[in-house]
């Protein structure tokens, strides 16, 4: 049986980027994508329980996290260079036949865009916390501007190049602590409200948590300042910053269905599905993706994958083992 301690690291040019892989097991090839404020780490349980199911698991830090490259443009974070990253992950680590392909927040939106752009590579989908939306009529940033007018939004926060970074390199410990909840963490009251006439940033809107929950250990948090204090917070942020350029290359794609298997997993508190149930989630994704399975876990938040591991583990390879 395959433990944390068999995790090994290996840097390899992918697509013209130094990138770090931790890999566990053998057989064929899962490939986990993690999202942000993350690395590869976050997907370390989830990884040896697939080891131990009889795969390859794999993950990489995505470019301009942890110890992979970072991309030399804002622009370079566009979903065709991304998911060209990810293409060449799969024709070094498994060349001659599709994959198992994980993700969960960013790592969920490049996987939904790599498996439509390369659907010959993705046997099975498996997707967390992020469902598939029908794609709007206007650009996502332009939406959100009008949508949220004066008020404080961190998405178009993390629009002006040079802004949110500087925040959050200056405190990689504010920002992560005030992610890092879970949806009952009790919080401080905010130092600063909604509106964008207070100035200030983002971490002054969050609350400080009075507690750590028990599943952000010592040690886990250790281990994401650390990465955050080596790659800088730039390269995630510069994902967000590709939003709208991302909605133009896929317009195309707008009525492409994904006909592989997809299990969707979510947390029932996680706001991203901002309070959906399982109908209306499978009301909307199920035009473009018909071979559809829903987990919804209670009371779980956003970092699903951390706060309830087993409950994760088992719905993946309950899929896994479905014909």
């Amino acid at each position: 049986m395959y433990c944390l301690d068999d995790i090994r690291f290996e840097q390899q040019q992918i697509s013209g980027l130094s990138t770090r892989m931790a890999r566990v097991g053998a057989g064929p090839v899962a490939l986990f994508i993690h999202g942000w404020p993350e690395c590869w780490y976050s997907w370390r349980q989830q990884m040896v329980a697939l080891a131990n199911a009889g795969y390859t698991a794999v993950a990489p830090d995505m470019p301009g996290f942890g110890e992979t490259e970072a991309l030399a443009q804002i622009d370079d974070y566009n979903v065709t260079r991304i998911a060209g990253f990810m293409q060449a992950l799969v024709a070094h680590y498994s060349p001659d036949a599709p994959i198992l392909l994980i993700g969960h927040d960013w790592g969920a939106i490049n996987s939904w865009q790599f498996v439509q752009l390369h659907p010959e590579c993705v046997e099975r989908l498996i997707i967390m916390s992020v469902p598939l939306r029908p794609v709007a009529d206007v650009p996502p940033i332009e939406f959100l501007r009008s949508y949220f007018k004066d008020q404080f939004f961190y998405q178009i926060y993390f629009q002006e190049p040079g802004v949110a970074e500087a925040e959050f390199d200056a405190d990689p410990e504010g920002i992560l602590r005030a992610l890092y909840c879970s949806p009952d963490t009790p919080r401080h009251p905010p130092l600063l409200g909604k509106s964008l006439s207070e100035g200030g940033g983002w971490i002054s809107r969050l609350g400080v948590p009075k507690e750590q929950p028990a599943w952000l250990t010592d040690e886990m948090l250790a281990y994401y300042l650390n990465a955050y204090r080596h790659s800088g917070f730039a390269g995630g942020i510069n994902y967000y910053r590709n939003l709208d350029e991302n909605w133009r290359r896929l317009l195309p794609l707008r009525e492409s269905k994904i006909t592989c298997p997809v299990l969707f997993i979510t947390g029932t508190a996680d706001m991203v599905i901002q309070g959906m149930g399982a109908d209306a989630l499978r009301d909307m994704m199920a035009p473009r993706v018909p071979h559809l399975d829903i987990v919804m876990l209670p009371k779980i938040g956003h970092w699903l994958q951390n706060e309830a591991p087993e409950a994760v583990n088992e719905a993946m390879l309950r899929f896994l083992q479905q014909p």
